[in-house]
């Protein structure tokens, strides 16, 4: 196995270990959230089970207007449900806030419950309706119901008509805002994206699936692109898009530039979306240069209870894979943990859209979250002058096998692209 390969291998492995160590962050969501570390719950005293479960409307489906929800939690009495919503007259922060749905659901004696979602008065497009339970004792449950809104309020969608200020001095390289036909193939050649990572190294535990599969787990769905992950009878899907191709074409950015994505993922155990950047270098062949880099804007690890991260924020690593300073030593990794309940809107990636960024100058590397600078650190050597390409994924688990358990959701579970753009150079 190759250096670079064995390297980003590990690396995939070594984020959960370094999320479990983090403190809580500071949540709108104190009955129910156990902070970062497993042993918060511990702490507690909560035991996290999988109590809920829906039943209509269906998992991953579409809705509009006044929706009932019907569930069944056996053993909890208390429920209440809560969905990110769009700024209000009475509420006008700009990030949206937090509202709840319903609150004191009530449960028959078989813990049937229902109650009515008012789809209209919430952002149209991807959302996330999260029910929360718990019994007079212990046991606490979460369930993320992602549903497609059809109705509702257009808000917040597609790539915003202004420059991000972090931009500043550079020219519009690149744009995707999923409004049109997807343009994706198996090897890139002749289309936008690769549906596969290229030079191979699949580390997902769902496979990454070919857009020329019949378990293809891209669509177009109204202005966003869809992946979707699942397992069947068939076999399993998740997905993967690479701006750099296997012949070597493909888009690629060198500095200064600015890379930029916005989407919303479900968070369930074992589902691990990403947003990141590799040197052209990796795929070059015969390779000239000795090392690469690896930027990590987004690595998010989705679950609660025992074996999940139960974390709320997510990762940013710059790996620097075989690179030396110019003393000839081994470049150390920088990386962060960013609670983002204590940024901007205060809200997490399942919860609602935001955009993740980095910034590559000539002397320094800055990590952006909704336009806030979160992590900076000094280019290195191999950046300052090597192509960079992109990469979005949603991974399901991974090789060292990261507990997945979808099985309540229908063994399926979405990541919704809003858009990603690219800045560069000068204007």
């Amino acid at each position: 196995m190759k250096p670079i390969l064995l390297g980003l291998i590990i690396a995939f492995l070594l984020p959960p270990v370094a999320l479990l160590a983090q403190a809580p962050a500071t949540t709108e969501y104190p009955d129910f959230y156990t902070g970062s570390a497993s042993n918060k719950a511990k702490e507690k005293g909560i035991q996290w089970v999988q109590s809920i479960a829906v039943s209509d409307p269906a998992y991953c489906s579409e809705i509009k207007g006044d929706t009932t929800v019907t569930f069944k939690a056996p053993g909890m009495t208390h429920v209440k449900a809560s969905c990110w919503q769009q700024p209000t007259t009475d509420k006008p922060d700009p990030f949206g806030h937090d509202v709840d749905v319903a609150t004191e659901i009530a449960l028959d004696g078989e813990g049937n419950g229902s109650f009515v979602f008012p789809a209209d008065k919430f952002p149209n497009g991807p959302i996330t309706l999260r029910i929360y339970a718990k019994d007079d004792a212990a046991k606490q449950d979460l369930c993320e119901l992602q549903l497609f809104n059809k109705g509702g309020a257009i808000w917040n969608q597609g790539i915003p008509k202004t420059d991000p200020p972090q931009t500043q001095g550079m020219k519009l390289a690149f744009s995707d805002d999923f409004t049109g036909p997807l343009s994706i193939s198996h090897d890139g050649i002749g289309a936008t994206y690769q549906s596969h990572k290229t030079g191979g190294g699949d580390f997902s535990g769902w496979q990454f699936t070919s857009s020329e599969d019949a378990m293809n787990p891209f669509s177009q769905v109204g202005t966003w692109l869809r992946i979707h992950a699942s397992k069947t009878a068939s076999g399993q899907s998740s997905g993967l898009l690479s701006s750099a191709h296997e012949d070597g074409t493909g888009f690629y950015a060198s500095a200064p530039c600015y890379f930029e994505c916005r989407f919303l993922a479900q968070s369930a155990p074992g589902v691990w979306p990403a947003f990141w950047l590799l040197s052209k270098n990796c795929i070059d062949k015969p390779k000239t240069i000795d090392g690469a880099d690896e930027f990590d804007i987004i690595e998010a690890y989705g679950g609660q209870g025992p074996r999940n991260p139960n974390f709320s924020g997510y990762a940013i690593t710059s790996h620097y894979w075989g690179e030396k300073d110019a003393n000839g030593q081994k470049l150390t990794d920088d990386h962060t943990d960013v609670p983002m309940m204590d940024k901007g809107g205060k809200s997490t990636w399942s919860t609602t859209f935001h955009t993740y960024g980095m910034r590559i100058m000539p002397t320094e590397i800055t990590y952006y979250f909704d336009d806030i600078p979160v992590f900076s650190h000094p280019t290195g050597p191999l950046s300052k002058t090597l192509p960079l390409y992109f990469l979005v994924n949603y991974a399901i688990g991974g090789i060292s096998g990261w507990h997945i358990d979808l099985d309540r959701y229908g063994n399926q579970t979405d990541m919704w692209v809003d858009y990603i753009r690219v800045y560069q150079g000068t204007k």
